[in-house]
């Protein structure tokens, strides 16, 4: 038992079964970090150089949530989980400093960005949840098969996925 196990559960991701929203979710999280893009034209800080380091781990870990989806492996899903959870507390805290600094600048239109760019981290919350949900599903599948040992002899008959292996 993890931690991660003391995440809620839910039954679908807006009327999708979980790994498809799983796979959504993936591919949002893989074109999330490209929307940075046109801070390139901005002048650069040491938030915004945090912010692109930070949006490309979150990049690299969506891709681990993919292909965790695709192989039903629930450590790569853990990964993408962990690391999101650490991205969302420290993107709502630089969305907090950055929408302090344009308010201090008086620039109401970066303001109303800033805000819904919290908005969207804090629905990342939801994603997560999905994932983990996902995520339970597989160690709950993979916990089933290894209470289908039987004992043979002086062996260990067990079934894996696909094959069965006799152990001493």
């Amino acid at each position: 038992m993890t931690a991660l196990d003391d995440l809620p559960l839910v039954n679908s991701f807006i009327g999708l079964d979980l790994k498809t929203g799983s796979f959504v979710i993936a591919a949002i999280g893989i074109v999330h970090p490209l929307t940075y893009g046109c801070s390139f034209f901005m002048p650069i800080s040491y938030l915004l150089v945090t912010v692109w380091i930070l949006l490309a781990l979150y990049f690299a870990a969506s891709c681990l949530l993919f292909f965790g989806v695709f192989y039903s492996d629930a450590l790569l899903i853990a990964i993408y989980i962990w690391y999101s959870l650490i991205f969302v507390v420290l993107m709502v805290m630089l969305m907090t400093l950055l929408a302090l600094v344009f308010t201090s600048r008086k620039q109401k239109s970066r303001v109303l960005i800033v805000i819904m760019g919290m908005i969207w981290y804090i629905m990342t919350i939801y994603f997560i949840v999905v994932a983990n949900s996902h995520r339970r599903t597989l160690t709950d599948d993979n916990s089933t098969i290894i209470n289908e040992t039987q004992l043979v002899g002086d062996g260990f008959l067990m079934q894996d996925e696909s094959k069965i292996v006799l152990r001493n």
